[in-house]
């Protein structure tokens, strides 16, 4: 994608120059990460090109809030995102999302109901969204879009009866490995106090599970 900017003002300039980098580093991203699943024809791609907005965020930006109706997804080009509910004041996270991911509250997505949690960005973040209407006209339009669709979901339903294997019937230790050895991003990516949330344990305890594993295998 070429972007070709004139007589712009210099107050605009650099946000115009940081929407097609984001632009272009995220859809080259996004097409490799489609042609991984699906064949997807050049005539779907230009549609879906034409849709996707550019979004930029700063470090605790929210993308959606609890109790607001989510109506767009996003996929991550830079930066990292965490899900979290509030219960009695405290939030308690629940998921998170990275770079070259897809990113929404699905369940408010889908449903066009209340999203469950916010999500917030961890960090300055840049992504490229693309409206629910949008792509259920894509789905319409093109199989391999649809088809990819249901991939995201099957995704999405294993790593939901994933986490609630792990939270009902491991142990915090067994839970800590897991994360570790599945999802090591996270550990170098998130506070551990919000990881300590994710795993359902207190920072405190998380602190003490790291250090006696770093003992065992020391």
């Amino acid at each position: 994608m070429v972007c070709v900017i004139v007589w712009t003002p210099s107050s605009t300039l650099p946000l115009l120059i940081l929407i097609a980098r984001v632009m272009n580093s995220g859809l080259n991203n996004l097409q490799s990460l489609l042609k991984q699943f699906v064949e997807i024809e050049d005539k779907a791609w230009q549609d879906m090109q034409a849709r996707l907005k550019s979004r930029t965020y700063k470090k605790r930006d929210l993308f959606i809030k609890e109790g607001n109706i989510c109506a767009e997804i996003a996929f991550i080009v830079k930066g990292s995102f965490r899900y979290y509910t509030v219960i009695d004041g405290v939030e308690i996270t629940t998921y998170f999302s990275f770079e070259n991911e897809w990113m929404s509250s699905y369940s408010s997505f889908l449903s066009n109901t209340p999203s469950l949690v916010s999500i917030e960005a961890m960090n300055d973040a840049e992504m490229l969204v693309l409206r629910k209407a949008d792509l259920q006209d894509l789905y319409s339009r093109y199989l391999s879009i649809e088809h990819f669709g249901r991939y995201m979901a099957e995704h999405l339903v294993t790593c939901l009866d994933t986490r609630m294997h792990s939270l009902l019937l491991k142990t915090p230790e067994e839970r800590y490995l897991k994360a570790l050895n599945e999802t090591p991003e996270y550990f170098e990516k998130v506070p551990l106090h919000y990881i300590a949330s994710f795993l359902g344990i207190a920072p405190e305890s998380l602190s003490r599970i790291r250090k006696r594993v770093m003992l065992r295998v020391s």
